[in-house]
């Protein structure tokens, strides 16, 4: 039982890191779309990218220490609602991260070709593609939804894939309907 625990311990650890990791690409993002020179941009957007890259392995983890605690407990994968459902949600957050790193990956390469000019030009404007700006509040929608479902421990297919449905929906509906303002420059004259 010792073991059991311990894989808990560590599918619960995979939670935090995630919300870690979304906290911080949360924070690199208003960042870089409020930079002020390219170079800054682009830092901005390393630190993004850097640390998205831990989504998989959590994703990863919540899979392995999920199947392992199923056989020990020797529960049927595809006849209980609330695993079909966090199996379903691993599989739709997989694609949505595939997705933006595609993007991001594009925006790097941008960025990159305008700062080779010189990193202290002013920043572009970021108008990301909706598609880019609605998916982060989606992928929050679904990991909430399948952290019900597995709270709750629903044994209903159907229910427990309608959760992840309304978390996608309320995921939708939270999303900003436009980007974020870049910051303003001002031109303040000095102090004497």
């Amino acid at each position: 039982m010792a073991l059991y625990k311990f894989v808990l311990f560590i599918h619960i650890l995979a939670v935090i890191v995630a919300a870690g990791v979304t906290a911080v690409t949360k924070l690199a993002a208003g960042r870089r779309m409020r930079a002020r020179t390219v170079g800054d941009a682009l830092d901005w957007h390393t630190v993004l990218i850097s640390s998205a890259r831990l989504f998989p392995l959590c994703l990863v983890a919540f899979v392995l220490t999920g199947g392992y605690m199923l056989s020990v407990i020797r529960v049927s994968v595809w006849s209980t609602g609330f695993i079909l459902a966090g199996l379903v949600g691993v599989v739709l957050l997989f694609a949505s991260g595939t997705y933006l790193g595609m993007k991001g990956r594009g925006l790097k390469l941008a960025l990159e070709g305008i700062a080779a000019k010189g990193a202290d030009q002013p920043a572009p404007k970021l108008a990301p593609p909706p598609l880019v700006v609605l998916l982060p509040t989606v992928n929050a929608g679904i990991a909430l939804a399948v952290a019900y479902d597995m709270v709750m421990k629903t044994e209903s297919v159907a229910i427990s894939l309608s959760v992840i449905a309304i978390g996608i929906v309320l995921g939708a509906l939270a999303a900003p309907r436009r980007p974020a303002p870049a910051f303003a420059q001002t031109s303040a004259a000095p102090v004497r």
